[in-house]
């Protein structure tokens, strides 16, 4: 099934450092080797499906504008938390989000909304006027964090099908109705 589709405007305002939750940090990716691993133990909840392998980074980061310095960390208490990454220059002042995530045991913290303002303080600090990300119909929470970041869903004109999907997931999210952050709807 395609995934949804979300599209962020530069609105030429200055970039605000992100307002983190108390204890957490946003770092870099470490050294490309340990923060694979570090990468992978987050992604294993919801994105990869479990799977921890560096063949599975190596895929899904394929791209001639990445750079393992796209990658962001959120630490909480020391601990990685959650990530995602931000990747500019793909279209001419294009930039896309991609491959957030956050482990289950810091969810309901408020992480996503800060992993989604990260997001775009990188964009405007690297002087995107426009980026994209997909995302998932299940991934509610993380929808509502994309929305409030400022992310609008990319409906193609006449493709029911998208329009369809995307009724039922704001339907949901304004409806206030809580729902599992793991492929059930």
């Amino acid at each position: 099934m395609r995934q949804l589709k979300m599209v962020w405007m530069n609105d030429g305002l200055l970039p605000k450092e992100p307002l983190l939750p108390a204890g957490c940090s946003v770092k870099p990716l470490p050294d490309v080797e340990k923060g694979v691993e570090v990468w992978l133990d987050i992604v294993q909840y919801g994105l990869s499906k479990g799977l921890k392998d560096r063949s599975y980074y190596d895929k899904s980061m394929a791209s001639d504008r990445y750079s393992p310095e796209d990658t962001l960390f959120v630490f909480c208490d020391g601990e990685p938390a959650a990530t995602v990454t931000v990747i500019c220059g793909e279209t001419e002042g294009g930039g896309r989000v991609h491959m957030v995530a956050c482990k289950p045991g810091f969810r309901g913290r408020g992480i996503g909304t800060c992993l989604s303002a990260v997001a775009v303080y990188e964009l405007k600090k690297r002087g995107a006027k426009h980026a994209y990300l997909t995302t998932d119909d299940w991934r509610v929470p993380a929808v509502k964090s994309y929305l409030k970041a400022g992310f609008l869903p990319d409906i193609p004109e006449g493709d029911a099908e998208m329009s369809s999907r995307w009724e039922n997931v704001l339907g949901i999210i304004s409806s206030g109705r809580r729902v599992p952050n793991d492929g059930t709807l």
